[in-house]
């Protein structure tokens, strides 16, 4: 059986979309932290409106690509290279959210 790279349903190719606006807004991220040289610890939509901003959108467009993969795979039996790869990453991105929500609420070691 042969997998394409590229998706055929529309979910997949939804999956793959959200996957490539979390690279462009990662880019964007990037260049804007690398344009306020670095100095925010840690950026939030509070204290550095536009990079928070970014960053958080970057995370919530590989999380619902993955999600959209995920549907795309069970319910339209999508086999599409690209939509496998993406999934893993995405996931990965929530576990770490999950994580460091955890850890704000645990709070720094004594």
């Amino acid at each position: 059986m042969k997998y394409p790279i590229v998706p055929k349903t529309q979910k997949g190719k939804w999956a793959v979309g959200l996957f490539v606006a979390f690279l462009v807004l990662g880019i964007a991220g990037n260049l804007i932290s690398n344009s306020t040289g670095n100095t925010i610890e840690y950026p939030n939509p509070i204290n550095s409106p536009l990079l928070g901003s970014v960053i958080y959108l970057a995370f919530t467009a590989a999380i619902v690509a993955s999600i959209m993969g995920i549907l795309a795979v069970k319910k339209d039996h999508e086999r599409s290279i690209l939509v496998f790869l993406l999934i893993p990453i995405g996931l990965f991105f929530f576990v770490a959210i999950v994580g460091f929500l955890i850890a704000n609420l645990i709070g720094p070691p004594n």
